[in-house]
């Protein structure tokens, strides 16, 4: 079985520039950006495990082992995001 590839997007949104899309991303909270490293270890690990059960083994090692990255990423966000609560203004002072 052939996959289809189409399903794939190149873009986020209408966002085309990976780079741009880097920085929108990185620009969430700590909190929102483990989470979203969270989510996307769990699209990942779904995408291995179907690439397994076509027979696409090798493909779905690779993916395991992206889906493990970005576990480890979300958990180092994690860790950021608590180091750096303490620090982060909640709300605006009131003007004076």
């Amino acid at each position: 079985m052939t996959p289809d590839c189409n399903k794939h997007k190149k873009e986020v949104a209408g966002v085309s520039d990976m780079k741009v899309l880097a920085e929108m991303i990185g620009d969430l909270h700590y909190e929102a950006l483990s989470e979203f490293f969270e989510h996307l270890c769990d699209k990942i690990t779904l995408d291995a495990a179907k690439d397994r059960a076509n027979g696409r083994k090798k493909l779905a090692d690779e993916l395991d082992d992206a889906a493990a990255e970005l576990l480890f990423a979300s958990v180092a966000i994690e860790q950021a995001w608590n180091i750096s609560k303490p620090f982060m203004q909640t709300s605006k002072p009131p003007h004076p």
